[in-house]
């Protein structure tokens, strides 16, 4: 994807590979992998008004993974995510989503500090949404707050098919400390960039981030194809 020029010559791309098969995607880069992870069920409720082609539902779900750096440092990572799905259809002939809302929140808690962050995260997909697909987050310790910008321009300067979201940034007074390519289209590949220049507990939390943001986008992808 399109990364920001300072961003690109003072990072190195990191390919993130999933592997075996599990609820919580366990994803490797570079020196970070997601050990372990478990995935809670999806309680889901909707409604449809009488004489309306419109249905409304919402659903709750909620996992945890581990996530190691370099062999050594553990953090712990529970998410909970609230969708809101607008949908209109005609029986069987005519189904569109109107408005698909993520509202996804990651708690991250390294083992060997008291400090843990926090990331909340939209994502919006549907026929009522600018573009069609729109994102944009915060991660935080209460005092360092580092905004998540998305991205829609690949590398050559091309947009996606379907204006599909490449991937994102994370922006600290206003300088690109980090980066993650990471799209519900399930044929492009995964990447992380972070910027050599950071101290390694804040290379751990944005590596931790990015993780939780390729878990995410597994889940959104799932949701659009149902």
């Amino acid at each position: 994807m399109k990364l920001d020029g300072e961003l690109k010559s003072s990072s190195k791309p990191l390919e993130a590979k999933r592997k075996g098969m599990s609820s919580v995607g366990k994803y490797e880069f570079g020196p970070y992998r997601i050990v372990s992870g478990k995935s809670g069920w999806t309680k889901t409720t909707s409604n449809q008004k009488l004489f309306s082609f419109e249905t409304k539902s919402e659903s709750k779900k909620k996992s945890s993974f581990t996530f190691v750096a370099n062999g050594k440092d553990t953090l712990v990572v529970n998410t909970s995510t609230n969708t809101k799905v607008s949908e209109s259809g005609i029986g069987d002939f005519y189904s569109q989503i109107n408005k698909s809302t993520d509202n996804y929140i990651a708690i991250i808690s390294p083992l060997s500090d008291t400090v843990s962050w926090k990331m909340v995260f939209v994502f919006s997909a549907g026929e009522d949404v600018a573009g069609n697909f729109q994102a944009e987050g915060i991660l935080t310790n209460g005092v360092t707050n580092i905004k998540i910008k998305e991205v829609k321009q690949w590398e050559d300067g091309k947009v996606p098919m379907m204006k599909l979201i490449c991937g994102y940034e994370f922006i600290l007074d206003n300088k690109s400390i980090a980066a993650v390519q990471s799209s519900i289209d399930t044929f492009q590949k995964k990447f992380v960039w972070l910027r050599q220049d950071l101290d390694e507990n804040m290379k751990t939390m944005l590596a931790a981030a990015s993780a939780s943001l390729f878990v995410n986008t597994d889940e959104s992808a799932a949701s659009l194809d149902r």
